[in-house]
């Protein structure tokens, strides 16, 4: 089995997750520019994220960014993929309520599965992928009109479409209508009334990231 090649990583809600001495943010872009074909950034990125797990295994934010690494290294091969899947559920298993480990692999496993066709094992990643948001969302409930306009329109966006896609029209519907009320006069607004027009998933494309490190407009 071969799973798609591009990912494109809505990392919403990130500005707010912890941070810690191991080098995220370099890390990060190391593995942006790495899914945009930079292979000696996405080698060094790899080395920071093996260094800290030498140090120790179970530094979650390390193992998270190791799988999406090895993910975006694989070619499409699943075996490959498969294993920095694991690496990323392992991380989401050590640090369960941490933003800045389960948006990376809520993200990476969103866009896999929309990508994919139909399948048991795309509606699994399309699971977890809503899992992670779904905490996103709740820890952030309360204060969600300061996440600013890219942040909050990820985050709605991306369970509008995970909940759509899992057949679940009328809990897609509140995410799409959050949209419509907090981000008047945006794209996330005009996709959400898209959406409303037939309740069915958008095409791919109209679920790309929006204006950030490899996002489209």
């Amino acid at each position: 089995m071969r799973i798609p090649k591009v990912v494109v990583l809505p990392l919403a809600a990130l500005a707010l997750a912890a941070q810690s001495g191991f080098e995220y943010d370099a890390v990060q872009r190391g593995v942006f520019a790495g899914l945009m074909g930079d292979k000696a950034a996405l080698q060094r990125a790899m080395e920071a994220c093996e260094k800290a797990l030498a140090d120790n295994p179970n530094h979650a934010q390390a193992l998270v960014w190791h799988g999406i690494g090895t993910v975006g290294a694989s070619g499409g091969d699943f075996a490959i993929a498969q294993k920095g899947i694991a690496e990323m559920d392992r991380a989401a298993m050590l640090a369960p309520e941490d933003l800045s480990t389960r948006i990376p692999r809520g993200a990476t496993l969103m866009a896999f599965g929309r990508q994919m066709p139909d399948s048991p094992l795309a509606q699994a990643m399309l699971e977890k992928a809503r899992s992670d948001f779904q905490l996103a969302f709740d820890k952030q409930r309360d204060h969600l009109d300061q996440l600013g306009t890219h942040p909050l329109g990820e985050l709605l966006q991306g369970l509008g479409d995970v909940y759509s896609r899992q057949g679940k029209p009328e809990e897609a519907q509140k995410f799409y209508e959050l949209i419509q009320s907090k981000l008047k006069n945006t794209e996330y607004s005009r996709r959400a009334a898209q959406w409303k027009e037939t309740r069915q998933p958008l095409p791919v494309a109209q679920t790309a990231c929006i204006g950030c490190h490899i996002g489209t407009k």
